[in-house]
């Protein structure tokens, strides 16, 4: 019993550990965006033509045996090329949740989550109150493995840089504003060596 307490602390603390990583991650990120942006204003570009966007609520991985799903967020800047036309990144980070897997006597918990960059274009169809976005990806899959017997666990694990492609529709408000709110309905294709990961997303999303 107590050595299965001592494993379950591990694991928790392990998760935080991760979170606190994925979110420096996400930050270190953030920053270099807005470096960017500086950087390009100082370059000729319109200030006022930059923009910015929040979005956070449920994610979900189809995969084979994939977890039930849990939270994901992201945020971006985009640069105004026409009135209903925009161009900008994306960072996003998925916590896809967990599952346990039993082999004989022996079990693991694997922990899912994908660390993502995306370079979208935004547009704005006329007379539609809805924003359409689309572009290619390079995401961090993980699939983390905790177990005390984690040789026995290894081909499950995950871990690799890969390309894919993202596609987002939103429901927002067509009056212009300082700030705008919507729901975003996104997709996401990773095609990991072996196999490919599916995320979708359900956010509520906050354009400035």
């Amino acid at each position: 019993m107590g050595f299965r307490m001592a494993t379950a602390s591990r694991s928790a603390s392990t998760s935080s550990a991760d979170l606190g990583r994925r979110l420096l991650r996400v930050t270190l990120l953030g920053l270099a965006a807005t470096v960017l942006v500086v950087t390009s204003a100082w370059a000729g570009l319109e200030l006022e033509a930059f923009h910015g966007h929040i979005s956070f609520g449920y994610g979900q991985l189809f995969t084979t045996d994939a977890p039930s799903g849990s939270m994901s967020f992201a945020g971006g800047v985009d640069y105004r090329i026409q009135p209903r036309l925009h161009a900008g990144i994306e960072v996003g980070s998925w916590l896809l949740g967990s599952r346990t897997v039993e082999r004989n006597t022996l079990s693991a918990q694997l922990d899912y989550s994908v660390l993502e960059l995306d370079a979208l274009a935004r547009w704005e169809p006329e007379g539609v109150p809805l924003m359409i976005a689309a572009g290619p990806s390079v995401s961090h899959a993980r699939t983390a493995l905790t177990s005390s017997a984690a040789p026995n666990f290894e081909d499950l694990a995950v871990d690799e840089i890969t390309p894919g492609a993202a596609l987002a529709l939103t429901w927002i408000q067509r009056r212009p504003s300082p700030v705008r709110a919507g729901l975003e309905l996104g997709v996401r294709s990773l095609w990991l060596t072996e196999t490919t990961w599916t995320l979708f997303s359900a956010r509520l999303a906050v354009h400035y």
